[in-house]
């Protein structure tokens, strides 16, 4: 059992959990602030509006980040990508969809 809260009493029991977790740390770090390892994070600020990405490519971009990490690449993932149009500007609506066999568990994430 790995306990990484301060404040409260959740605890991270199986690898499934610690996947969620390191997913949720994945998706809020921006390259560059993991000292020592500069390629961990996702940076999406440049990539959706420097890129403008299909949903394809986001996808893609996506599980290369999770190729790169050490819960999330033991498991089974499954990544969606759909772009919301707005009147203004759009938004990718990210579903990702974790498995460890027994069970499965869902992300969803807005991004624009």
């Amino acid at each position: 059992m790995i306990d990484l809260s301060l404040d409260n009493n959740v605890f991270i029991k199986t690898k499934l959990d610690a996947a969620l977790q390191e997913l949720d740390i994945l998706f809020n770090t921006e390259n560059t602030e993991l000292i020592g390892y500069p390629e961990f994070g996702t940076n999406w600020t440049q990539f959706l509006w420097q890129m403008s990405p299909s949903p394809n490519d986001l996808r893609s971009y996506i599980y290369e980040k999770i190729a790169d990490t050490f819960f999330l690449s033991q498991l089974t993932v499954d990544v969606v990508v759909n772009v919301m149009n707005y009147e203004y500007d759009g938004m990718y609506h990210v579903q990702i969809s974790i498995s460890d066999g027994l069970e499965t568990k869902y992300r969803n994430y807005d991004l624009k």
